[in-house]
């Protein structure tokens, strides 16, 4: 039986309760080009590792999971290490996620900080003009 692997990419997609707007974001396409891909039996591999990296789901198994690659046991270490390489490259993802995620909490709580010594700065200039004045 043949995968069509834009409808588990799309069942995935709705599974985690995904907007389109934010996957195509994160893919760096436009919303057209998701429901392109929902609709695609097949895609490029690139592609398709990119899309298991922001859905954090390996869409490489069910092609390995066919029959025809377990009956003739087809490459079964290269599967294993490539399944590894996934797995590392996912585990590097999702660390790159949480520093992004960290970074952008910092910079938001140094911007309150500015925010609050210019408000100071300006209240003391204030204060200062006033005194100065005849």
């Amino acid at each position: 039986m043949a995968i069509h692997i834009g409808k588990k990419i799309k069942e995935e997609f709705y599974r985690q309760g995904l907007s389109a707007s934010q996957f195509a974001k994160k893919l760096n396409k436009s919303r057209n080009v998701i429901y392109n891909i929902f609709a695609r039996e097949s895609l490029d591999t690139n592609l398709l590792s990119k899309i298991g990296l922001i859905l954090h789901v390996d869409f490489f198994s069910p092609y390995l999971e066919q029959k025809e690659y377990k009956k003739e046991n087809i490459g079964s270490s290269l599967v294993k290490e490539l399944r590894a390489a996934y797995n590392a490259l996912l585990e590097k993802f999702n660390a790159a996620e949480k520093e992004n995620a960290a970074l952008r909490n910092e910079v938001g709580q140094l911007k309150k900080i500015i925010e609050l010594l210019e408000e100071k700065e300006k209240k003391e200039r204030n204060s200062t003009d006033i005194h100065t004045q005849p």
